[in-house]
Order: C-alpha cells, then sequence, then structure tokens
C-alpha cells in the first residue's frame, strides 16, 4: 500500500478539500485525485463522498480513518526509533475507559496530562461495557477485568479491591448479616448477568437478586439509598465509605479479589509516543498506592 496515498488520505479528510490537501503534499490536484481513486481500488471501498463544493468521508472512510493514523504512526515511531531520534507525543489518542472509573478517576487527573503533552488530542469513550479495542480502532483502553487475550499488552495499574457493602439505613431495617450463608436472605444490588459471590475462604454463593443494574455508578447510588447489599470495588465506594453512606458487610470474611485495572493496547514490536505517554502517566498516577488507598 502507498504510504504517501495513505497519508494524503489522511489530509484530505482533515482538510475536507482534496485540493489543498494535494498542494500540502506537493502534488498537483489531478495526481491526487489518481491515488485516491487507487488507493479505493485497493481498498474496495469508496473513501470519500465527492461534490462540487465539499468532500466528505463515507462510512467506510470514517471506520479505516483510525487503522490509517495508527498505521502511519507506528512507521513514524519505527523510524525515529531506528533514527534515534527521541519523537515528542502527538496525534489522536483515541482511549476507551469503563464509565464510573472514568468519570472518578481518569478525568480529574486529564488536564495534568494535557499540560504535558499539549500535542496530543483526547478522543475518549467511556462506558461500562465491554469494548473490543481492536475492532473499535482504538489505541488505548483501561479494564478492570480478568484478561485473556493474547493480542493485547496489559501494563498493570492497581488491584481491583472489592467489599460487600450496605448503607447503614438498610442494615438497620433489615439487619447485620453475621455469616455468608446469612447473605441468602438478604435484599442484593447485582450487577447484570453476575450475582456469584467468591470468598478468600474458597467459599462461594450466588445472592439473590432485589435489583440488578448495568452500570457502576447507578449500582452504588442504589445501594446507598438501601435496596439491598451489593458488592463494589473500592475505588468507586471509598469516597461513600469515608463519609459513612456506606459501611462495609462481613469485613471478617473478605472477598476474592481476581480483578485489576490494567492499561491494554493492540500487541506490536513499537509502541507510539502517545500511548506510551499515557500509559506511563497512569502508572504514576495509580502505582504503587493509588488514590483512593491513600484516603483510607
Amino acid at each position: 500500500m502507498d504510504i504517501l496515498s495513505l497519508r494524503l488520505f489522511l489530509r484530505v479528510a482533515e482538510r475536507r478539500a482534496v485540493t489543498s490537501a494535494a498542494g500540502d503534499l506537493s502534488l498537483s490536484p489531478a495526481s491526487a485525485s489518481a491515488r485516491l481513486a487507487k488507493l479505493e481500488d485497493l481498498l474496495g471501498f469508496q473513501l470519500f463522498n465527492r461534490t462540487t463544493r465539499a468532500v466528505s468521508l463515507t462510512t467506510a472512510g470514517t471506520a479505516f480513518l483510525p487503522y490509517a493514523e495508527h498505521l502511519l504512526e507506528t512507521l513514524d515511531a519505527g523510524l525515529n526509533n531506528v533514527r534515534g531520534n527521541d519523537e515528542e507525543a502527538k496525534g489522536i489518542l483515541r482511549m476507551a475507559m469503563p464509565g464510573s472509573f472514568g468519570r472518578m478517576h481518569v478525568l480529574p487527573l486529564l488536564h495534568k496530562f494535557q499540560a504535558l503533552h499539549p500535542n496530543v488530542e483526547l478522543d475518549l469513550r467511556l462506558s461500562d461495557e465491554f469494548i473490543d479495542i481492536m475492532e473499535g480502532g482504538y489505541d488505548l483502553s483501561i479494564r478492570n477485568a480478568l484478561l485473556a487475550d493474547s493480542n493485547l499488552v496489559a501494563r498493570k495499574l492497581t488491584e481491583d479491591h472489592r467489599l460487600l457493602i450496605a448503607s447503614p439505613e438498610y442494615l438497620k431495617k433489615y439487619g447485620i448479616p453475621n455469616t455468608i450463608e446469612a447473605l441468602k436472605v438478604h435484599r442484593c444490588v447485582t450487577f447484570v448477568g453476575n450475582n456469584q459471590v467468591k470468598f478468600k475462604n474458597g467459599q462461594t454463593i450466588n445472592i439473590p437478586r432485589a435489583s440488578s443494574v448495568n452500570d457502576g455508578e447507578a449500582m452504588r447510588i442504589m445501594i446507598e439509598q438501601g435496596l439491598g447489599i451489593g458488592i463494589k470495588s473500592l475505588w468507586n465506594a471509598s469516597e461513600s465509605l469515608r463519609t459513612g453512606h456506606l459501611v462495609e458487610v462481613l469485613p471478617e470474611f473478605p472477598l476474592l479479589t481476581e480483578a485489576s485495572i490494567w492499561a491494554i493496547y493492540p500487541k506490536g514490536r513499537i509502541v507510539i509516543p502517545k500511548v506510551r505517554a499515557m500509559v506511563n502517566f497512569l502508572i504514576e498516577n495509580f502505582s504503587p498506592t493509588p488514590p483512593w488507598e491513600q484516603h483510607n
């Protein structure tokens, strides 16, 4: 695939005009148009909608854009690495993360990252649903889960300690469970599709679902409102525990922590500077002791 044609594709996507993009790359408009046509023939789909007044990306062109950017950034990073150049972090960083964790612990830090790396543009997606970073064309993702994808590089940020918690009002109304088995008769708030609780002592039970929800922040609010006992990560519940809006249940029976919080990115020999900059920034801010554990 012609590298110059890929650079032309990115420039036209940015400028929304073939003529000005061609001039940036010292090409004639006719040569640029021919290159784009040849690239579209090679790819097997149309990249742009063209009228006499405007040029815009097609749906396929929009989907292909992050992959073309990543390909050229990897090439540039490789060339700079071989030449011994210390390339600065720059370009659009497409990054996905869990919604609750992102809002509580990543977004408040981004002004510091931007000050360190002003030439990096952030394109963020926050969602508690699973995001496939390979399919979605993301450069980087934060994930709090067990990892099994061998196509990804994972850098551990911190442990994801989880607790059984409830509101003081709920426990006053329904009583405080003093055994693991006692949980089976309590009202519980669970994350959609998961009502299993594993303890460090080896016991595993299925708790009853009085309510379930697919959003971590909503789950914490429901527990605070007295809808039941639930499992929450310490990073999500630490402030509510500190203020007394929530209390730990069965602290003498700690939960088995199987998940950690990871920064993950596609496997490759060269890490693009913008990805390396963000990963190092996250590690510096969450390791060895994350901020939510420093206040408890």
